[in-house]
């Protein structure tokens, strides 16, 4: 008899399978409700991670211009991509901040006497493809090098940060209007060193570096690259790429697919919009619902929106005058 009652308070003490089914549910339940946070709460290490990284690449930039009292050239580009005219040595700023972001041995193994990208692939060339952590934000689906045999294109390492170089879709050509290539950074540096010195719309609120998303544009892939511009052809003159690789600018608005922009207009992965670098180091995440015009630009009337009389025109838009040195117009809150 003992032993049949040990054995009754024995299958007493098991779950039935109502309650097994029951306690799964809860489980579930309470899974389903903290992913999100989960999520959430990796998305903002992210987001941190990617903050962090535009906070070294804008105090490297300093860095640079405390040493030479001005920044980096943009893009080393000289010609049209041609035998006749050959592009220049095709370097970006970023080539030239390695040093103060504690790449000193990378730096120095490039030849800085010999293109970035040759004709045959070389030394700088296979150097050209060594990723960097410090230029991959980590919500960025980009992959760390990107090369196309359609396209002759050679393995090259990719970023998720941009140089500025304007309010407008335009790129330096000798004899512009300052007023048009109106950014940090340009093709050649306009035939001039740039520093703080020109910034006169104050280093707070002029954007230097912003990040984009790789693939934005639906047409081919968005591509930012680390080192130097895009395509980097082995058999064609162009040793330094084309400029939208390494630089966007004010028209499009963020995380917007612009025709005609091609790789130019900043993003993220980030929910809502994405993060900048400003001139004086500060790190901001800007609204892609930001006041935003997409004006062309009229020599006229070069920092506003309208071709016709001055009575129509209006000042551009917020975004657009962060993108701008010296525009003159008052910013407000954004």
């Amino acid at each position: 008899m003992q032993r049949v009652a040990r054995l009754r308070r024995t299958a007493k003490s098991g779950f039935t399978l109502i309650e097994l089914l029951v306690v799964i549910a809860i489980i579930a339940i309470l899974i389903a409700l903290l992913l999100p946070a989960v999520q959430q709460a990796r998305e903002a290490a992210r987001r941190t991670q990617c903050k962090n990284n535009l906070k070294q690449i804008a105090l490297a930039a300093h860095n640079y211009h405390d040493v030479y009292n001005c920044f980096p050239i943009g893009q080393h580009y000289v010609g049209a991509g041609t035998a006749a005219a050959p592009l220049g040595l095709g370097y970006a700023y970023s080539f030239a901040l390695l040093p103060y972001l504690e790449q000193s041995p990378l730096y120095n193994q490039f030849d800085t006497r010999f293109p970035i990208f040759e004709k045959t692939v070389t030394r700088n060339a296979i150097l050209a493809a060594t990723p960097l952590a410090a230029w991959k934000c980590p919500s960025d689906l980009k992959p760390d090098t990107y090369d196309s045999a359609a396209e002759a294109l050679r393995p090259t390492a990719t970023s998720s940060y941009k140089g500025v170089n304007g309010s407008y879709n335009a790129y330096y050509s000798p004899g512009d209007s300052p007023n048009l290539r109106n950014g940090m950074f340009e093709r050649d540096n306009r035939d001039a060193p740039y520093g703080l010195r020109k910034v006169t719309d104050g280093s707070s609120n002029t954007v230097m570096f912003a990040e984009t998303r790789w693939g934005m544009n639906p047409s081919k892939v968005t591509r930012t690259y680390l080192y130097a511009g895009a395509d980097p052809t082995s058999t064609g003159f162009q040793p330094g790429g084309g400029t939208e690789g390494i630089f966007l600018c004010g028209v499009g608005a963020i995380n917007s697919f612009v025709s005609g922009l091609g790789n130019r207009t900043a993003g993220s992965f980030h929910t809502g919009g994405a993060q900048f670098a400003f001139a004086d180091g500060h790190i901001q995440f800007i609204s892609e619902n930001i006041d935003h015009s997409q004006s062309g630009y009229f020599a006229a009337f070069p920092f506003m929106q309208g071709n016709t009389a001055p009575k129509n025109a209006i000042p551009f838009g917020t975004y657009q005058r962060l993108f701008a040195v010296g525009d003159g117009n008052p910013l407000g809150e954004f």
